[in-house]
């Protein structure tokens, strides 16, 4: 009896160990394994609809409607405006690399020569609306910058979230419309005695993924993109936005300010959280 008890102990011992070590795999595969956060739609109706950031992973989010920030003041409308803008700035950069890859397994069809008809068109047109010479100029042009750039000319160009454009067309950097048959409001003032007008979006991601494709594609930043390829220093990659606006030097002296003042560098290492490729609302944008 004593030797069949000792092997039924042994027997459980092992087990219990069995069990151990079962439970630790779970855990640190759990641990280790990345967050997976599904997209959020918020619907707008007062300041307590910005969802705070709580750390350095940004929480996916699209915005429908802005809140009236006019109605706050100070580090307050910071705090909201930077929180409000984060999501969108994240998801614009993440769709931006998205396509960026697209075009490199282009690129490299096109080495192996396995190209195919409708991909060889479709390369084309790319290629002629980043007005570059080839896809590999498109690629380099699609290379995204600091998020503190990013945040500074958004508050810059809308006020910190106060701008009629900004609550009314969703507009962050003031980009102008030259399409009679695009959404777009009339600004108060003209130019020549020409109606200038601002393009309008559905959310404040479409702002930003338009200003982002906006810099890699204008001949005006051309010099900035070829910079970033080879520094991320937004201190350095600013004094190339100088033709961004008519305030020229000046305006690169506010931009800077502005990033040095808000500590705007803190967010250059702010990632999105892993995302669900499938999700129906990531597959839209």
């Amino acid at each position: 009896m004593s030797k069949i008890s000792r092997k039924n102990g042994v027997v459980l011992v092992l087990g219990i160990l069995l069990i151990l070590i079962a439970g630790l795999f779970i855990w640190l595969r759990v641990e280790t394994s990345p967050v997976i956060s599904p997209f959020k739609e918020v619907y707008v109706d007062s300041l307590d609809s910005i969802v705070i950031q709580s750390d350095s992973l940004v929480v996916p989010i699209i915005y429908h409607g802005n809140p009236d920030l006019r109605k706050v003041r100070g580090e307050e409308r910071k705090d909201l405006f930077v929180n409000l803008m984060l999501p969108s700035i994240m998801i614009a950069q993440k769709k931006v690399e998205r396509e960026r890859k697209k075009l490199e397994r282009l690129a490299q069809k096109i080495e192996k020569g396995r190209i195919k008809a409708h991909d060889s068109l479709l390369v084309d047109s790319i290629v002629t609306y980043f007005k570059c010479k080839d896809i590999h100029q498109v690629i380099n042009s699609l290379e995204n910058h600091p998020v503190s750039i990013i945040l500074a000319q958004a508050a810059i160009e809308s006020g910190w979230g106060t701008s009629r454009f900004f609550l009314e067309a969703n507009n962050v950097f003031g980009i102008w419309s030259y399409n009679e048959f695009e959404e777009r409001i009339a600004a108060s003032e003209t130019r020549d005695d020409n109606t200038i007008y601002l393009r309008k979006y559905n959310n404040l991601y479409g702002s930003v993924y338009d200003y982002l494709i906006t810099v890699a594609r204008a001949p005006a930043y051309k010099k900035l993109r070829e910079v970033r390829l080879e520094s991320d220093d937004p201190y350095e990659l600013i004094q190339y936005l100088v033709n961004y606006s008519e305030l020229r030097d000046e305006y690169v002296k506010i931009l800077g300010a502005v990033i040095r003042q808000n500590d705007f560098t803190q967010y250059d290492h702010y990632k999105l959280v892993d995302i669900d490729e499938d999700d129906p609302l990531w597959q839209s944008l």
